[in-house]
Formats: structure tokens, C-alpha cells, sequence
């Protein structure tokens, strides 16, 4: 169940601390030399078995119950304040042990952080939480040697690997997980299913086909590649490309591309876009030409992310992971509106009018291929988003 918390006197600080989202820096200690302090020698423990005369910490986010869309979440309290002990300058020396655990108690994770204002968060890293995965967590708090009681345990739910995520298509999104061995799309040109991987491109004329449910007069396209190459076969071959219908690509009047030229364009290795909207003679807008910052290599995985609209389209493409390193970042602006009727998306691209070695780039396979009026790639924050490749960030 999603709780909802309205925080109004501390709102600014819950922001704050949801945006650092790792561990906060411990604040230096007060210079002043009078304040009261607490010793574990000298405090009788609580039934509980907390030497600290202070309240427990009351978690605040991720909401209790809750499915998280990410393996790195937030965790967040509200301070605990002392008992007895209500000087402003000791309750910002705090610290706080946060502890994760799986739902039948194994630890997982243990971190002691110091206290921010008013609210703490503690981010949990990459690659200590599994998928679908039911966890619990605690926090307390702490002060030379001394610690307070627990807070009550919140649970949360870790989201599904991305290849476990079956395909779907609804009014504004599609997405085809390709890794299990079945598509949604129609294949073409001998494109076929490589089980674990994805959909695999063999030639110039390989592509699969997609027809949206709605016309996106701006969207996102975000997948995952390998096979990419810098001196691939053919010219002005595509990586993705969108269209009107199934008319001829060349001069249809919705026409959109990424290309990778292949080895026969002088431009070899580089990137180039084009969007159409409507007029295929008169409202043409391109790209530069575009060299990512080091050559693509068949055996890396590529994370790309198209999207477009508002006047701007923009590639993004990183190496690795969707916060790899950055290749590809590169912008252009086009005038009129994006709205193809019927809205149809290729991986790759049909022949057009100069031939096949303007189709698709060959030798590519594609997984987790996602479209969207720009929601989040269900992959990014996922296991295993790059399928037998590793684990993404």
C-alpha cells in the first residue's frame, strides 16, 4: 500500500535529501564545550536495550509497501529527538544506523551515516539488492557508543529484472523485452529471436516493424545494442527510423532516422538524424554528422535514447550501461509537428528508394527496445539490463 506523507514544515529538506541521496557527511562537532552529553557507562538501558534517551526515527520514504522502479533507493527518516538531552547542537551530532535486511531478516546492509536536517537519507548502492525482492529496513540512532531504539520496520519490493518483463503495448507506450524469445513487432529480412539476447539483424535488409496504437507528436525510443560497429557494411544505414504507414521511406512525409554510416559513405562510423514533418521537400532538418568519442566496437553493449519534440530531437548514446560513458550527446531543432497517421517504428529500417545499403546496419542485436511519450525505459534502473552482458546502473 502507498502511503502518502505531507510534510509541509520540512518539505525543503526532504527534497534535499532524496536529490543527494548518498550517506550524509557527519557535521563537525560543536566547539562549544558545555553541552550535555551522554555516556553508555553511566545511562541504564531501556527495556528495549537502547543506552540513548532519544525517540526512534520514524522512516518516511520509500512508502511502506511500496514497489520501488529502482535497485538504488533513497531511505528516509525523520530524525529522532532526545528525551532529556533537547539541545539543538547535540541532536544535530547524531548519527543513524540504517540496516536492510531480506523479509526473513538476513542482513543485506548496514551503514552508519550522519544526520542531515530534520530528515537522513541513506542511499543503498548498486549491487546489493536483488530483483523482485520483498526487503525490510530499519533505522536508529546513535551517539558516542550510546544508541536509541529502532524505528519500525518499512518494507519495500525491488522491480522485476528487465528480462523478466514481458512485452506490452498500450496508447503510449511499447515495449518489447526481444531476450525471451518472442517480439511483438513483425520481423523482416531475415531478423530472428536469439533466445537470452535479443533480436538479431543479419543483413542490410534485416528490420523489425512496429505500428503504435497512437500517433506521439513527442516520445522517447530507448534500447539496448550490441554487434554495433563502427566500419559495419553499407551507407546511410539505420539503427532506428520512424515513418507514415508503409509507404516508400525515401520520400514519406513523416520520415525520421538515426543513422550509422557504414563503410562505403566517406562519413564512416559516424551518426547522422533527419526529421520530417509532413512535407518531404520542403520541411527537411538534419543533424550534424556525428563522431562518437571513440569507435564502436561489435562486442560492447550501446544503451541508446532518442526522443523528440517541442521542436528538438536528441540522441544520447553510452557505452556499457545508461550511465556508461558518454559517447554520443547531440541535439538539432526542426519546426512543424511530428504526427504520422498510422505511427510506425522500426529497429533498423525498410530498403528505400537508394537501395539496401541504405537499409539497416547489419550484424546488430537489439533487446529491451522501448517507445514512449517519454516515460522512464523500464530498464533503466532494472537488473540485468543488459541481459548476459551484466548488470546495469
Amino acid at each position: 500500500m502507498q502511503h502518502k506523507f505531507l510534510l509541509f514544515g520540512i518539505a525543503a529538506v526532504a527534497a534535499l535529501a532524496i536529490a543527494c541521496g548518498d550517506e550524509v557527511t557527519t557535521p563537525a562537532a560543536p566547539s562549544s564545550t558545555s553541552l550535555p552529553t551522554v555516556d553508555a557507562a553511566s545511562t541504564d538501558a531501556a527495556s528495549d536495550g537502547s543506552t540513548l534517551k532519544a525517540t526512534a526515527p520514524a522512516p518516511q520514504l520509500p512508502a511502506n509497501g511500496s514497489t520501488l522502479d529502482s535497485l538504488t533507493p533513497n531511505l528516509v527518516i525523520a530524525n529522532s529527538t532526545l528525551k532529556f538531552l533537547g539541545d539543538v547542537a547535540l541532536v544535530s551530532t547524531l548519527q543513524y544506523q540504517f540496516v536492510v535486511e531480506t523479509s526473513e531478516g538476513v542482513p543485506v546492509r548496514s551503514v552508519l551515516t550522519g544526520a542531515g536536517a530534520a530528515l537522513t537519507g541513506s542511499r543503498v548502492p548498486a549491487d546489493v539488492l536483488q530483483p523482485d525482492t520483498t526487503y525490510r529496513w530499519r533505522a536508529r540512532a546513535e551517539y558516542k557508543g550510546t544508541y536509541g531504539p529502532w524505528s519500525a520496520y518499512w518494507t519495500f519490493v525491488t522491480p522485476k529484472s528487465a528480462a523478466a518483463l514481458p512485452s506490452f503495448q498500450n496508447a503510449t507506450e511499447l515495449w518489447d523485452n526481444l531476450t525471451d524469445g518472442r517480439t511483438i513487432g513483425t520481423l523482416a529480412g531475415g531478423a530472428n529471436l536469439v533466445a537470452g539476447k535479443g533480436v538479431y539483424l543479419p543483413t542490410l535488409d534485416s528490420h523489425v516493424t512496429y505500428t503504435l496504437q497512437s500517433t506521439l507528436t513527442s516520445g522517447t525510443i530507448d534500447f539496448a545494442v550490441e554487434g554495433l560497429k563502427s566500419d559495419s557494411k553499407g551507407e546511410k544505414t539505420k539503427v532506428v527510423s520512424m515513418q507514415e504507414g508503409s509507404s516508400e521511406f525515401t520520400t514519406n512525409p513523416f520520415r525520421f532516422n538515426v543513422e550509422k554510416r557504414g563503410s562505403d559513405h566517406p562519413d564512416s562510423g559516424k551518426f547522422r538524424m533527419r526529421m520530417i514533418t509532413g512535407d518531404a521537400v520542403n520541411k527537411i532538418f538534419d543533424s550534424d554528422r556525428i563522431l562518437p568519442s571513440k569507435p564502436l566496437v561489435a562486442s560492447m553493449v550501446y544503451v541508446f535514447h532518442v526522443s523528440w519534440g517541442g521542436g528538438l530531437v536528441r540522441l544520447v548514446v553510452r557505452e556499457g550501461s545508461t550511465t556508461g560513458p558518454l559517447l554520443v550527446d547531440n541535439s538539432f531543432s526542426y519546426q512543424g509537428t511530428y504526427r504520422p497517421n498510422p505511427h510506425v517504428v522500426h529497429i533498423g529500417g525498410p530498403i528505400p528508394r537508394g537501395g539496401a545499403t541504405d537499409a539497416t546496419v547489419p550484424g546488430m542485436t537489439v533487446r529491451y527496445f522501448y517507445v514512449s511519450q517519454g516515460r522512464q525505459w523500464p530498464a533503466f534502473n532494472m537488473a540485468t539490463v543488459l541481459g548476459l552482458g551484466g548488470v546495469g546502473r
